[in-house]
């Protein structure tokens, strides 16, 4: 009974105060740390990306929830939410609306702000304006129908009298005669599509209720 018991395995047995303060000497130190230094193999260089919003100016800049209209079902599909711009260019002067989804930056609106744009209230809210536009997000032109929903009434104000100021901008950047001609393309592109989502509104009320 008065036997120390051996250690697992056949480890030795350490012994009391070992490689503490007054220990063995000839151990190594319990907090003596590596010196060995690793190089990577591949030297990296920060490389800086540029976005475009770098020679632009900020107009506006909200964050908002955005929607696409799809024709095909005939139904709004929520594009991402993210930092509604108004930006315009240092040189050319000219402005484009730019919506990018928070966290991945990916561009889901993007597009010149057009003389005689319509900004409509989306189904009667004072929070939401819905209008139609020749987009570029997707790397392609496509007239789209866009649905831009604020947490309140005073940023949709807000965004509702700087957008008017950016197609007074461009007005008279682009000319009287393009600034007519795109303003009868986006009264049509608006009339195409106001059928269809005065439609979805309405289903949209009767599911609410």
């Amino acid at each position: 009974f008065g036997a120390t018991a051996a250690p697992a395995f056949g480890a030795p047995a350490k012994k009391e105060g070992e490689g503490e303060e007054g220990g063995d000497d000839d151990g190594p130190a319990a907090e003596e740390e590596c010196q060995a230094e690793f190089k990577p193999v591949v030297q990296l260089e920060e490389v800086e990306t540029s976005t475009g919003e770098e020679e632009e100016d900020c107009l506006f800049e909200c964050k908002t929830k955005l929607y696409r209209f799809d024709q095909d079902s005939s139904e709004w599909k929520e594009r991402g939410i993210g930092m509604a711009k108004l930006l315009q260019h240092k040189e050319n002067k000219k402005v484009r609306m730019l919506m990018r989804q928070e966290k991945t930056l990916k561009i889901r609106a993007n597009h010149l702000v057009m003389p005689g744009t319509k900004l409509e209230a989306h189904a009667g809210s004072d929070k939401a304006w819905v209008w139609s536009a020749v987009d570029f997000s997707e790397g392609e032109q496509k007239i789209e129908m866009f649905c831009l929903r604020f947490g309140s009434t005073e940023k949709a104000q807000a965004f509702d009298g700087k957008f008017k100021e950016a197609m007074d901008i461009n007005a008279k950047l682009l000319g009287e005669s393009v600034a007519t001609a795109s303003k009868a393309e986006g009264e049509a592109a608006a009339d195409e599509l106001a059928a269809a989502v005065e439609k979805t509104a309405v289903e949209d009320k009767k599911e609410d209720a």
